[in-house]
């Protein structure tokens, strides 16, 4: 049994680049609303294959707000996570969960927000996870994949492997949530007459530029914020996104509420899927200043955890978004290393 903890607080180099990479677009239907359809993005060494590459298949899934373009935007160095992954020789993939990104927007997410309940939580977007993944499957010929979830993205991805370990061969679990009370969280959720009580969130909420970027910079310990962020990769990014939203002048990334439901139990301290279920190697990482992710919260998230070999690594000098700070390279070389490992 191999058991570790290990703090990243020192630089460490980044991944090579070696090969150019091709992407490719696909869409999957819903097996619980045919109405639906799966945005998937799928990034591969050039000149190859899904079936034929030899590496393993990794899917990305994203978090509460933001899509799965996050994991394929170019840092400064014009690398993606995703592209460096597969010039290191992996199938990769990303989704966008109902609601999000360039997947099926529902028709209530074009009328107002408060005509209609939270939709897509976790447990709701399960069926569409496994048809992803079932796909992904296919397409390469791979019996398991590897996972990689952020922020909300662990809870889908932690409650899919506790449900369907027998598809999945490493789990990574960045910037995790889990169910440790976070006050920070739960005062601005929480409704204004009732504490107690998750506030009448509607079915979307939208985030507009501004918003984004003060939710971020907030959370940088350095001054100017350029030292661990680079402005031109935060404008890509939304950029990115923006161009994702329906409308051809949108200014704000809509996204569905279904996952404030279940972060208003996971920062009441009251899990939603049960980490112990989970036995396949997995990798618990967080940036050192993210204040969703807590370290209280990722230790406990890895002290129930029910695999043999397990890992918590913290990197210095980033925040929740550290897959697009400057300490990212850390990020990518502590996921690879786990991936490769035997």
């Amino acid at each position: 049994m191999c058991t570790c903890v290990a703090a990243a607080l020192v630089a460490i180099t980044a991944l090579p680049v070696s090969a150019a990479t091709a992407m490719h677009e696909h869409h999957v239907a819903s097996p619980s609303d045919p109405s639906i359809e799966i945005y998937v993005r799928e990034r591969l060494p050039e000149n190859t294959t899904p079936d034929t590459e030899e590496g393993q298949a990794v899917l990305f899934v994203h978090g509460a707000t933001y899509p799965g373009i996050t994991f394929d935007t170019p840092l400064a160095d014009g690398e993606s996570w995703m592209t460096r992954m597969a010039e290191a020789g992996y199938k990769t993939y990303y989704m966008d969960q109902r609601g999000y990104g360039e997947s099926t927007r529902p028709a209530l997410m074009s009328e107002p927000a408060g005509d209609n309940p939270p939709f897509a939580r976790a447990d709701d977007v399960m069926p569409d996870m496994d048809a992803v993944i079932d796909f992904i499957r296919e397409r390469t010929g791979d019996d398991k994949i590897d996972l990689v979830g952020w922020s909300w993205g662990t809870v889908t991805t932690g409650m899919y492997t506790a449900k369907y370990g027998d598809k999945i061969d490493r789990l990574v679990l960045y910037a995790p949530v889990y169910n440790y009370e976070n006050e920070a969280w739960t005062s601005k959720l929480a409704d204004s007459d009732n504490p107690d009580k998750l506030a009448d969130v509607g079915a979307y909420r939208s985030v507009d530029r501004e918003q984004a970027d003060a939710r971020w910079a907030d959370q940088i310990d350095a001054d100017p914020v350029t030292d661990w962020r680079s402005d031109a990769v935060f404008n890509r990014w939304f950029d990115a996104m923006l161009a994702m939203e329906p409308g051809a002048s949108a200014e704000q990334v809509k996204a569905p509420n279904g996952v404030l439901v279940d972060l208003w139990e996971v920062f009441n301290g009251r899990a939603v899927y049960d980490a112990s279920k989970i036995t396949v190697p997995t990798l618990v990482i967080r940036g050192d200043d993210d204040p969703t992710a807590t370290d209280a919260d990722a230790r406990g998230l890895y002290d129930e955890l029910g695999a043999a070999t397990k890992r918590y690594v913290v990197v210095g000098d980033g925040t929740h978004f550290l897959c697009l700070e400057k300490n990212a390279p850390q990020l990518f070389a502590e996921t690879q290393l786990f991936l490769d490992s035997e």
